[in-house]
């Protein structure tokens, strides 16, 4: 599930936006969109500093659309405490949201001037940053906010996205140059579309195969019946050896029928646990593949040759640590 945070900002004292129906909008074409199911709209609106850390640890959103304004200084405003206006360092706000790299993707700075002056920030852990650097009529941001979210609703990766929304604003008559995008090279590098065949495809030969981890398991299951059957002869020895023993008189036998389980059965015990480690560990890379797999499905995946990489590795040293 793909999380937007949309935060509406419009102090007291800054021109009325129609935060709302840009809003509506972007909902509107989530619900007609086939892909709906695979993403949420979570809004909030007169939203502080405070407020904005909060929500960003709570809801963990993969996309964080701010609508507002800002000014050609540098600064993003949000609400003081009193609805009034309180500026934002644009450089210290990209610090601040690099902490949030492990689930946020894509910040989208819906207002004026919101990249200016930021061209030289490079280093953002892969997340892109979609903003403007001029200011820009609010039908236009709302133009460019719906032809954004139409194309990611339909499968498209943020870059090409982004990319498609240029060209609705483009063939509207608005300079695109106005509307840059500082990116991280990785994640735009990237352009994977929701059930997109040749990614399917580039897995299902490269990843390891499910009947080859069932093999493994099932093998394992075998070599446990196995040493289960052994411990059972073992006792059996045992109690036959006890038995001539007592009935022949011989401690020598007694003995031995009393060492040789405790050494066996001690070695099979830790035969036996091995055997359910790396059942676990096969359980545990099942769910494992099974979330990539659905990962591919429904969102921009990063490193995916790395990820197939990882769990062939993983199942291999399962295999080899337990033959």
């Amino acid at each position: 599930m793909q999380k937007i945070l949309f935060i509406k900002i419009n102090p007291i004292g800054t021109k009325n936006l129609y935060l709302d129906a840009e809003e509506k909008e972007i909902e509107e074409i989530r619900k007609k969109s086939t892909n709906r199911d695979h993403y949420e709209l979570e809004s909030k609106g007169a939203v502080t500093i405070e407020e904005l850390h909060e929500h960003l640890e709570e809801y963990k959103p993969t996309i964080l659309h701010i609508s507002g304004h800002g000014n050609n200084e540098g600064v993003l405003y949000f609400h003081d405490d009193e609805n009034y206006k309180k500026e934002v360092s644009i450089h210290r706000f990209c610090r601040f949201i690099k902490n949030y790299n492990q689930h946020l993707s894509c910040i989208f700075l819906n207002a004026c001037f919101s990249l200016s002056g930021i061209h030289n920030i490079t280093d953002m852990n892969n997340q892109a940053i979609i903003g403007m650097n001029n200011e820009i009529p609010n039908d236009t941001a709302i133009i460019f906010s719906k032809a954004f979210y139409t194309s990611l609703f339909g499968g498209k990766s943020i870059a090409d996205s982004f990319d498609s929304a240029i060209g609705v604003v483009g063939l509207d008559g608005f300079g695109d140059e106005n509307i840059p995008c500082l990116k991280g090279d990785a994640l735009l590098e990237i352009k994977v579309e929701a059930n997109n065949p040749e990614i399917l495809a580039k897995v299902d030969a490269n990843l390891v195969p499910e009947e080859n981890i069932e093999l493994a398991k099932n093998k394992r299951k075998k070599r446990k019946t196995s040493y289960y059957f052994m411990i059972g002869f073992v006792v059996i020895v045992s109690l036959f050896l006890v038995g001539i023993s007592i009935y022949t008189k011989q401690n020598t036998l007694y003995s031995i029928a009393g060492v040789l389980p405790l050494g066996l059965v001690k070695w099979i015990k830790e035969k036996l646990d091995g055997i359910d480690d790396s059942l676990t560990l096969l359980k545990m890379l099942e769910n494992e593949i099974a979330q990539f797999l659905e990962s591919l499905k429904v969102s921009q995946v990063q490193g995916i040759d790395e990820k197939i990489t990882q769990l062939n590795e993983q199942f291999w040293k399962i295999v080899e640590v337990n033959r």
